[in-house]
C-alpha cells in the first residue's frame, strides 16, 4: 500500500471549472492546476492506488450513468480515505478529488443535464452530503457502517429510493437516526420509504434530534412505518 498526501482546491481554484471542462470537452493542465491546489492541513495521507484501481474498474465495467456505480465504489473510497470527519468537512479536499484527481469518474457517473447540477457534482461538498460526486459515497459508507461491516452501505446503495430519500434529508448526518431508518426501511417498498423519511423529519421539528438515542429513533421510526404501510 502506497499512502499519497491529500490535497485540496483552493477556492479560488474552483473558477477553473467551466462547462467545457465539466462535458469533458476541455482538461485541466498541471500547470494551470498548480497555483490552486495545496496540502490539506495536517497533512493527512490516503491509499489513491486503491480508488485508482477500482475508478477503472468503474470506467471499464459499468455502463455511464449507472447507479450500482455508487455501490461498487462506497467501501474502497471509505476504506482508502483514512480520514477524520472534521477533515472530511473540507470542501476543498473533495473538489480536488473530484476535479483534479477523478474528473472522469464523476462524467462517467453523473449525465450532464444541466450546468448547476453538474457544477454540484464536482463543486458542492460542505453541509450538504449528497452533492458532490466522491464526497458522497464517503459520507454514506461513514454513517452506515459498523466497523469493518459494510452490509448496511451495501443494502443502501442497492436501493437507489433509500439513498435519495434518507441522505437528502436534513437528519442525514445524525449517525444513530440514519441507521436505524436504514435498518428499518431496508425491505420495504419505496412509497413506505418516502413517507417515513418525510414524517420522520417532520416530526424531528418538535424532538432534539442530537437528543436521540439509536434505540429511541428506532422507536419513532418503527411506529411510522406501521402507520405509513
Amino acid at each position: 500500500m502506497t499512502e499519497t498526501e491529500l490535497q485540496r482546491l483552493t477556492e479560488d481554484g474552483r473558477r477553473l471549472v467551466g462547462q467545457s471542462f465539466m462535458k469533458g470537452e476541455a482538461t485541466l493542465t498541471e500547470e494551470q492546476l498548480n497555483e490552486y491546489v495545496e496540502p490539506m492541513p495536517g497533512r493527512p495521507t490516503a491509499d489513491l492506488d486503491r480508488i485508482d484501481s477500482a475508478v477503472q474498474d468503474v470506467l471499464e465495467g459499468y455502463p455511464e450513468y449507472e447507479t450500482a456505480i455508487d455501490g461498487a465504489l462506497a467501501e474502497e473510497i471509505h476504506r482508502s480515505l483514512d480520514i477524520t470527519r472534521r477533515t472530511a468537512g473540507d470542501p476543498g479536499l473533495w473538489h480536488w478529488l473530484a476535479v483534479v484527481r477523478y474528473p472522469d469518474l464523476v462524467r462517467h457517473r453523473w449525465e450532464y443535464r444541466s450546468e448547476e447540477a453538474m457544477r454540484e457534482k464536482f463543486l458542492g461538498a460542505g453541509s450538504d452530503l449528497y452533492s458532490n460526486a466522491i464526497h458522497r459515497l464517503w459520507w454514506i459508507a461513514e454513517l452506515t457502517s459498523r466497523g469493518n461491516d459494510y452490509s448496511t452501505t451495501d443494502a443502501v446503495f442497492a436501493n437507489q429510493t433509500m439513498v435519495n430519500k434518507v441522505f437528502d434529508r436534513w437528519f442525514a448526518r445524525y449517525q444513530p437516526a440514519v441507521r436505524a431508518m436504514c435498518d428499518e426501511l431496508a425491505d420495504e417498498p419505496s412509497r413506505v420509504i418516502d413517507e417515513t423519511t418525510r414524517r420522520f423529519n417532520h416530526a424531528l421539528t418538535n424532538v432534539q434530534l442530537e437528543g436521540l438515542s439509536e434505540t429511541e429513533a428506532r422507536e419513532m421510526i418503527r411506529q411510522i412505518v406501521t402507520e405509513s404501510r
